[in-house]
């Protein structure tokens, strides 16, 4: 998979994690199988850090020697830490308590999946903004964007991801660039959990399905993700300096208003919802078709649409 960067761009920061999960028995059973810790996502973060450079790390030890290894680890800005050290790591006990009540109240599906396999996940997902916002109060690149890019996404599986990738991204968004999939009126979207739409059966009405040109806006009772009007890929965004400290900000408040209604979710459902309340015009959206397109149309030099 030959994929070049041209390196004269020198305002982005590509911001990502990397820690092996202590469960790995449970991502494997909310994910495939394939994704080990060695072939899967050391080679692709390698392969990720020679193309972009400009890289902000957060990692467990055995990455940090990896990358060591590899003549890597100097070249980025990197931050070692226990997976406990996350962020949200203290709220596996009440996600824990969340999840199994809503599988008792609300009876979403799970299939052979259990509360507990998700609580590691979550942990990873949701520090997702405050990489980016300690990337920007350690803005050792001095740059004015900072772009998450999944650890996994350069293994050779996701190659036709980056098929249209030319070299460069054009964006210079003013506000934090999102892509989102319109759905049209599907009855669930592609990107996100089965069992998340089931989770606000209980808390929401029927949601009229929104158009390419118009984005619904709807009250808390209505954030499903159940009818909703998109789905919001979080695989790759790209976020402004300024913006940075209040996006996640805005996120952490978000996961506290979600659990305050018995909810908890992926972190495509926080951003979905933070979208459906920005008063304070923080968005700026791309749309896609599907997801690969999605490392290449949030760099799109317009958005499609502005909130």
């Amino acid at each position: 998979m030959d994929i070049t960067y041209k390196k004269r761009r020198q305002d982005i920061t590509f911001c990502k994690m990397l820690f092996r999960i202590p469960e790995q028995e449970h991502l494997n059973n909310i994910k495939r199988k394939n994704r080990k810790f060695e072939e899967f996502y050391l080679k692709s973060l390698k392969k990720l850090i020679n193309t972009f450079e400009r890289v902000a790390l957060w990692c467990d030890k055995e990455t940090a020697q990896f990358l060591k290894n590899n003549g890597l680890d100097k070249k980025i800005l990197m931050r070692v830490m226990d997976f406990s050290e996350l962020p949200q790591h203290n709220e596996r006990d009440n996600n824990l308590k969340l999840l199994s009540d809503m599988q008792k109240n609300v009876g979403f599906l799970l299939k052979h999946k259990k509360p507990v396999d998700w609580l590691d996940y979550f942990t990873i997902i949701s520090a997702k903004p405050a990489i980016i916002r300690w990337a920007s109060e350690n803005n050792i690149f001095n740059s004015d964007y900072f772009m998450w890019v999944d650890s996994g996404a350069f293994n050779p599986n996701y190659a036709l991801c980056w098929r249209n990738l030319t070299g460069s991204i054009k964006a210079r968004p003013e506000r934090c660039r999102f892509c989102i999939a319109p759905t049209l009126g599907k009855s669930r979207p592609h990107f996100v959990p089965r069992f998340v739409y089931n989770i606000y059966k209980k808390f929401t009405k029927s949601i009229k399905p929104a158009t390419y040109e118009t984005l619904a806006r709807q009250n808390m009772t209505d954030i499903a993700m159940i009818n909703a009007d998109y789905d919001v890929p979080g695989g790759s965004f790209m976020i402004p300096k300024h913006w940075a400290n209040l996006f996640s900000d805005c996120f952490d408040s978000i996961c506290i208003v979600m659990r305050r209604h018995g909810l908890v979710s992926v972190e495509q459902a926080v951003f979905q919802t933070m979208m459906k309340f920005d008063d304070k015009n923080m968005f700026e959206l791309s749309y896609i078709e599907g997801y690969t397109e999605l490392y290449t149309s949030i760099a799109k030099e317009k958005a499609d649409h502005l909130l």
